[in-house]
Order: structure tokens, then C-alpha cells, then sequence
């Protein structure tokens, strides 16, 4: 009898462990994952990068192993998703450790066509951040996009809270089994999420909640989304590794600004520091995916101060075809030059922009700054510029 596929992507979690990326290493070798589990002991150790740990669990859980593991997750109503998948999460192809399994309860939503918002912070949080937090939570979700948070105290029970209470969808990632008894406090929140969302896990049931699990969750809170917004956090806190995971993975970090005084503000003040973006509003955070999304954000400055406009609306506020005069190239960088030349009266985004220039972003942007400072460019909303109006 021939074994489900996702058996093996199960198997191979076990053996590598949460947060692994040497499956990437595998499939370059190996055609399918079948192929890799039929070599062996013998096939595994030519390859050269797995540990004695490692092959004793490859070799003492076998796939049949995996496949039970599956029946019985299925049983107690935990569906398995693997990269085999239809409906395994678009975005965590893309990042460095891709789990190989996740477990869940609910229906995962379509991240590839949805905006989505990871929303972390401190579990200690003061009154002011858990109604921020749920604040924002709120108008996200009520925008349609999904509010994706581990499902802890304080920040992230705030952020769940505040996308339920808008009818929206929201996502828990939690560092255990989803079965096991993590904060029952929160069982029937939970219990709501994977109603109208999703609760996940890379984890089998029945795993423990263990300290060294979190931050290896972390990646896919970030993984999972186009952007992260830090909402309190001290100096040193597990939301910091996420939006660390959140800059590896090529994602946005947002962060709401606290008083210098508070224990809460020293982690989010210094990602702004180092550059995050901060915000005061949802619309700080949509308005940069508008671009993408033209058709599904529609803000308006009744709560959010900030007006965006379709795709079809901004073609008609600017002329499109409008191009560039060129440049002097004696008064300019090379690569002031190339991006100006690409410029129109239409705002176009950063990434657009990388794409017509052939200029990496850290690079454009420096450009960006020479051609402000010269007052050759106009600058908008969500990261758009344009030549100046």
C-alpha cells in the first residue's frame, strides 16, 4: 500500500527537528523526499551534514510511523499540512526554514491573496498597549486583512481579541502541541480563532511547551505575513527575534513608539532606531501594500488619516506617460541617474522601481535621498515616488 506523500514531510520533521533547513539541502540531492527515505542509513551519512542525533531519528521513526501520526491528528481534528499541499502557506515557501509539517485546526487562509499582519509584543503589557494593540488588531481585520500573533498574554491575546471582535480572520501560532494545555485561560479564545481562522503549529500533538520552542515559532509569525508590528517590548524580548526573522525573511517591521520612560519602550523605540517604520494607525501600516492589494484596501481618513486611492483613481489624479528630462550624469550618482530616468508622474513603488532600474533597494534608496535633497523626486505614501508635481 502506497503511503500518503505527507507521511514523509512528517517524518522528516521529526528527524530534523523544528526550524531545520537542511530539507533544502535534500531536495537539491534528491529528487523527491521518497527518494531520500528509501537510501538509508547508508545514502544519509554520504551526504555529510546530519548529526548522530539527527540519524538516530531518522532511523528510529519510520514513515508508516509518520503515517499513523497523521490518522491520529486527523482523528482529534488537527488537519496536517505539508509542502505537498495545495493549501500549505504561500509565503513560508519562500522563507530560509520552511516547517516541513504544520498541524492545524480551522482552514488556513489564502495568504497569497490576502493581506496579513503578524502583531507581537510583550506579555507584560501595560493597559495602553493591550488596547493598542486590539486597536489596530481591529481596523486590520476590519480591512480584511489577518492578524497573525503566537497566542500569548498580553499583546497577542489583545491582537487575537481585536481581530475577532472585528469579524475578521486571525491566525495563533503557538510553540507546542495544539492540543496540549497552554494557558487555559485562553482555551476558548482559541477556541474562536479556529473558528473564523486558524490555529497552528509545526508541533505534534502532545508536545510540550518548552521555552526553546518559541523562538523557533517565531520565524513562521513572521514567515507568514507581509509585515511585523511590535507592540511593547522591553531591550531583550521573544518579540524582537521575530521581527530579527521578519528583516532576514525580506518582510516589513512596523513599531508603535512608547514613552522613553516606560520598561515596555526600550525594544520598540530601538527598532525605529535601526529603522522600522513607526506607525500610529492601521492605515501607517496598509498604505504600504497598497500597491499590491488595490482592490481589497480601501482606507478612508475618518480613523486612519490617511487617504488611498485604486489603482484606476491614482491613474487619473497624474498624467501616466509623463517622463523624465534627463539628468545632468557631471551633477549625480550613476544611480540617480537610472532611477530618475525611470520615474513618471505616476507614483511607482520602491520594488517596482528595483525591478525597472536593476538598482538593489538599500541602493535606491540612497538615490532616492540625492534626488529629494535636489528636489528632482516626490515622494508618497507606501513607499511610491514620482518626479515632482
Amino acid at each position: 500500500m502506497q503511503l500518503d506523500k505527507r507521511a514523509y514531510w512528517v517524518w522528516l520533521q521529526h528527524g530534523l527537528g523544528a526550524g531545520s533547513s537542511k530539507q533544502n539541502r535534500i531536495l537539491s540531492n534528491y529528487h523527491t523526499l521518497v527518494d531520500f527515505y528509501e537510501a538509508g542509513m547508508e545514502g544519509w551519512l554520504l551526504e555529510g551534514y546530519f548529526t548522530h542525533g539527527e540519524f538516530e531519528k531518522l532511523s528510529s521513526f519510520s514513515a508508516p510511523d509518520a503515517a499513523a501520526l497523521i490518522e491520529y491528528s486527523e482523528k482529534i481534528g488537527q488537519q496536517v499540512v505539508t509542502p505537498e499541499c495545495d493549501n500549505y502557506p504561500e509565503p513560508l515557501r519562500q522563507i530560509h526554514n520552511p516547517p516541513c509539517a504544520l498541524y492545524v485546526k480551522g482552514t488556513l487562509p489564502d495568504f497569497s491573496a490576502l493581506v496579513s499582519i503578524s502583531i507581537v509584543g510583550t506579555r507584560k503589557a501595560t493597559a495602553t498597549g493591550i488596547a493598542t494593540a486590539r486597536s489596530f488588531a481591529f481596523e486590520l481585520a476590519k480591512q480584511g486583512a489577518v492578524v497573525v500573533s503566537g497566542g500569548a498574554l498580553g499583546i497577542d491575546t489583545a491582537s487575537h481579541k481585536g481581530a475577532l471582535q472585528a469579524g475578521g480572520k486571525t491566525v495563533c501560532v503557538l510553540g507546542c502541541g495544539i492540543d496540549f494545555n497552554y494557558l487555559m485561560g485562553n482555551a476558548a479564545l482559541r477556541a474562536a480563532i479556529a473558528n473564523s481562522g486558524a490555529v497552528i503549529s509545526e508541533y505534534p500533538p502532545n508536545t510540550q511547551a518548552i521555552n526553546s520552542n518559541f523562538p523557533i515559532r517565531n520565524r513562521i509569525i513572521s514567515g507568514l505575513t507581509l509585515g511585523t508590528l511590535v507592540v511593547e517590548a522591553a531591550g531583550k524580548s521573544g518579540s524582537l527575534i521575530t521581527a530579527d526573522y521578519a528583516l532576514e525573511q525580506g518582510r516589513d517591521v512596523f513599531a508603535v513608539p512608547a514613552g522613553i520612560f516606560s520598561p515596555v519602550s526600550q525594544g520598540v523605540n530601538n527598532l525605529i532606531k535601526s529603522g522600522a517604520k513607526p506607525v500610529s494607525n492601521a492605515g501607517e501600516i496598509l498604505e504600504e501594500y497598497v500597491y499590491r492589494f488595490p482592490d481589497k484596501i480601501n482606507l478612508n481618513d475618518d480613523k486612519t488619516n490617511v487617504i488611498l486611492h485604486s489603482a484606476d483613481t491614482i491613474s487619473n489624479i497624474f498624467d501616466e506617460g509623463t517622463t523624465a528630462e534627463p539628468l545632468c550624469e557631471a551633477d549625480f550618482s550613476a544611480d540617480a541617474v537610472n532611477l530618475y530616468s525611470k520615474l513618471k508622474n505616476t507614483p511607482c513603488h520602491i520594488s517596482e522601481l528595483e525591478q525597472l532600474t536593476g538598482i538593489s533597494t538599500a541602493r535606491l534608496l540612497t538615490a532616492v535621498t540625492e534626488l529629494e535633497l535636489a528636489e528632482k523626486i516626490s515622494s508618497h505614501s507606501g513607499r511610491r515616488y514620482s518626479l515632482p508635481r
